[in-house]
């Protein structure tokens, strides 16, 4: 979605203020340069107190104030966070899960297929855009917030998951077979006699009810965007916020929510990405975060909540905070929202601090934002909808992440080896080395990609593979990941040799893995791995394969393992795959990843992290590069690009020209 402007602002609530200061944060708010406040998702207890009473008074607040210092509006529908008196009526609202009925008080705790709660949700939806719909300042509508299924499991849920299994499999012989019922004794003779899934000890069919439940995610976002098309304008977007997997920050790809099939209702795709700060400070999470986004509508996203001080180890050093923001827009976000304006005084969230401290006064995190937003503004028309152009694509899959949640690689320490940290060190790879890439899904049409890199899509149906295998053979270039072509779309294994369909494609196959001890990988100096170190240590998991055709790039350094390979190479057809059968290190699979570059000459730069490069064009057609240093050390590089213009500062940059970037700071040059 093509704007004119960059969005920069905040998540504001009047309804949560000690006292009334909407103009003071109005007028801080358009002196910090910000243009656009988000609001009314958190509140539907504010706006209906009683079951069909309503009482918009701190909305009204905040539209008028919108309107009075020209401040941009997004309207959030506030269904995620329900009522005290809705929970009370309708008690079954309350999600029933594997470990009994929540109770009311947390947000996400709702079932979103019940009828009760869908029928107060659309009423509340309807009255609140009704008091919205005129005001002149409203932009855009997010849908929900951060949507959960709460693992919703009541008796009515399981009917809708069975229904869709009898829809699929007409034939309940087809169903017991293709899930492999008849082990313990699980096969089901009548639909009627389908069993609690809560107890089931069936992969497949547990990974089934999780496929549902996303289902029922991408059906809640279809039917809230259908409601909120009725009222909304031409220019008006529809949009929602996803978010991740979570260890302490933003991490891996969200396990519940499709978000590829969320999204087709959505104008334009919105993010909350949260990350570590001061010495942890990578933009690692921000940029995968950035790539998963721009995957969703292949273009632009906006940044709808992200960090200022947030949670304690989070508050930034010194200049941070505008190295955060520009790193955004250099993954092609259209917008730089925080969550939220104020720190809260109660309840929950009250130490995760907004951008003014407790006692709401404009310190240093406002000064910095707001030093910000004026350098920004002053360039925003060169960096508005930046459109990247990448040679490498990583495939992103949901069902093999749930795959590798029924069936870990790791069971005594699932969360160190689970399918987002195999992932990331992919992502992360690339990364270090300031390879750009975009995500795609296994729907995609990834054929325009030089590279390829799929890590472990444990789940993949044999279309999906023969689209892998027709990829190569048709000039494209893959690495492949351990655990690949492993099983089917319901989680039944293969039974023949690994990876499946794919064994011709990478010149190799194996029938045993294993757990290693005290296993590494050493590199083969005659594949052009002269320089590398010595070996590389593996974890978790390894498979033994054998050759046919590939060439080994790496064996195992072991008294036993050592025979088999680790790494592989096959020409096939016009392209070639590399096969990675255990997992490693990062710094291995850089190795692997400057190799392939270097052979199908795809350029990588000299500098690597601590300084990272991003570039995409802009609305005038000219490349724009960032160059951000995530260290407390000023970083030199040799700036190879066309002769260009550096935007901050305003001075010419000649090509070849030795250039400085400070601790924690940034440069952007724009080649003429």
């Amino acid at each position: 979605m093509k704007q004119d402007s960059l969005l920069f602002g905040a998540a504001y609530y009047d309804e949560y203020m000690p006292y009334d200061r909407i103009d003071t944060d109005m007028k801080l708010l358009k002196e910090a340069g910000m243009n656009v406040i988000r609001i009314a998702e958190s509140t539907w207890s504010s706006w209906e107190p009683e079951d069909g009473v309503f009482d918009f008074t701190h909305l009204h607040r905040m539209l008028d104030a919108a309107v009075k210092y020209n401040l941009q509006v997004i309207i959030g529908t506030p269904t995620y966070a329900i009522p005290a008196w809705l929970a009370k009526k309708y008690p079954a609202i309350l999600s029933v899960t594997k470990n009994g009925q929540f109770l009311y008080g947390a947000r996400q705790l709702i079932d979103i297929t019940n009828p009760d709660y869908l029928r107060h949700a659309e009423r509340i939806i309807r009255r609140l855009i009704e008091e919205v719909k005129d005001c002149p300042n409203v932009i855009g509508y997010q849908l929900d917030n951060e949507t959960r299924s709460a693992g919703a499991a009541a008796p009515e849920t399981q009917a809708l998951f069975v229904q869709q299994l009898k829809e699929k499999y007409p034939d309940i012989n087809e169903f017991n077979q293709e899930f492999g019922l008849n082990y313990w004794s699980n096969r089901i003779g009548r639909w009627e006699d389908f069993p609690d899934v809560r107890g089931t000890i069936n992969g497949s069919l547990s990974a089934a009810y999780k496929r549902f439940l996303r289902g029922c995610i991408s059906d809640f976002h279809h039917w809230q965007a259908s409601i909120v098309r009725e009222y909304a304008k031409p220019k008006q977007f529809i949009t929602h916020n996803f978010d991740y997997s979570w260890t302490g920050h933003s991490f891996g790809i969200h396990p519940e929510v499709d978000q590829f099939a969320c999204a087709e209702c959505m104008d334009v795709a919105g993010v909350d990405i949260y990350h570590p700060s001061q010495d942890h400070l990578t933009g690692a999470e921000i940029a995968f975060g950035g790539s998963v986004s721009r995957a969703l509508k292949k273009d632009n996203y906006l940044v709808l909540e992200t960090q200022s001080q947030g949670l304690l180890p989070w508050l930034p050093y010194p200049g941070q905070l505008r190295l955060q923001a520009y790193s955004h827009l250099a993954s092609g976000a259209n917008s730089i929202m925080y969550w939220n304006w104020h720190s809260i005084h109660n309840s929950f969230e009250s130490y995760w601090k907004g951008i003014l401290s407790h006692n709401l006064e404009p310190g240093e995190t406002y000064q910095e934002l707001k030093d910000f937003g004026t350098e920004m503004h002053s360039i925003e028309k060169h960096l508005i909808n930046l459109q990247k152009k990448c040679c490498v694509a990583i495939v992103i899959d949901n069902a093999s992440l749930t795959g590798l949640e029924e069936f870990p690689i790791n069971v005594a320490a699932p969360s160190e080896s689970d399918y987002n940290h195999i992932l990331r060190r992919f992502f992360d790879a690339c990364y270090e080395l300031n390879i750009e890439c975009d995500m795609v899904s296994v729907r995609d049409d990834f054929s325009k990609y030089p590279f390829l890199i799929v890590p472990a899509l444990y789940s993949a149906s044999e279309d999906t593979l023969r689209k892998i295998d027709a990829y190569v053979q048709n000039g494209g270039h893959l690495l492949l990941g351990f655990r690949s072509g492993f099983s089917n779309e319901e989680l039944k294994i293969y039974h023949d040799n690994q990876p499946h369909l794919l064994t011709t494609c990478i010149g190799a196959t194996y029938d045993q893995f294993t757990r290693p001890e005290n296993v590494s990988i050493r590199f083969h100096e005659k594949e052009g791995f002269a320089s590398v170190p010595d070996t590389y240590p593996v974890s978790d998991w390894i498979e033994l394969v054998h050759t046919t055709t590939a060439e080994t790039w790496a064996s195992y350094e072991h008294p036993f393992w050592g025979k088999y390979a680790a790494i592989t190479h096959n020409n096939y057809g016009n392209g070639s795959a590399t096969y990675l059968a255990c997992f490693t290190t990062i710094p291995a699979i850089k190795q692997i990843i400057k190799r392939i570059c270097e052979l199908i000459n795809i350029k990588i730069p000299e500098y690597h992290f601590p300084l990272i490069h991003k570039c995409g064009y802009n609305d005038y057609g000219r490349l724009v590069h960032y160059y951000l240093n995530y260290s407390s050390s000023p970083s030199t590089f040799n700036y190879d690009g066309k002769t260009g213009l550096e935007l901050i500062e305003n001075h010419s940059i000649n090509s070849g020209e030795i250039l400085e970037v400070n601790a924690w700071d940034l440069k952007i040059i724009e080649e003429n």
